[in-house]
């Protein structure tokens, strides 16, 4: 029976890969509706996994099937792409990209640079602390464990608080929202821990 739920979950979490590799692959993208389902699949999968064996070993083990799907699943466009890597954009008879002209090259891109820097030097890696502490005071379980997923809590937020900066064109915003998560986040471990400790 264990068998059969961990099969299912690789084959949910590669079902969740092949909607997000689509919703990539669309020219406007699937909606947000298409997104969320995708990456519920995927963490859904990771489900039977944790269930049947240790939490770290079912952890590292759901996050490979993904790995491999996502693989799998960019393997050909990647294969396709080395291959037509080295003919000319006119023989591939693709236009070249035009010329952005530099107002419009340089417009706002000062401010965005700034928020980004910001966000990636203050605000992300406060957001991964308060995180880490907040799994720390509120998870019940051994303090060990407690530690140790805090760390792997910790890389996480940061990791996603990094790539959100990084790909919105609105980074102050992002900026912005992950700082005020990390104070909630922070200020909820902080009250939650004094308020025990008296």
């Amino acid at each position: 029976m264990q068998d059969t739920l961990q099969i299912a979950g690789i084959a949910a979490q590669s079902a969740g890969l092949l909607v997000l590799f689509l919703h990539w692959r669309a020219k406007r993208g699937l909606g947000a509706v298409t997104l969320v389902l995708g990456w519920t699949l995927v963490a859904l999968g990771a489900i039977p996994w944790l269930l049947s064996v240790s939490p770290e070993r079912g952890l590292a083990i759901a996050m490979l099937a993904p790995m491999a799907s996502g693989l799998l699943l960019l393997a050909p466009d990647g294969l396709s792409r080395l291959g037509n890597g080295a003919k000319p954009n006119k023989e591939r008879g693709v236009d070249p990209a035009p010329a952005l002209e530099p107002e419009a090259a340089t417009q706002g891109r000062l401010s965005r640079n700034v928020a980004r820097w910001i966000g990636s030097v203050i605000a992300a890696p406060a957001l991964a602390l308060a995180a880490a502490a907040a799994w720390q005071a509120f998870v019940p379980g051994a303090i060990a464990d407690r530690v140790a997923f805090s760390i792997l809590v910790l890389m996480i937020v940061w990791t996603a608080a990094l790539l959100w900066l990084l790909s919105t064109m609105r980074p102050w915003i992002a900026a912005a929202l992950i700082t005020i998560a990390a104070f909630g986040l922070g200020a909820g471990a902080y009250a939650f821990v004094t308020g025990g400790a008296a």
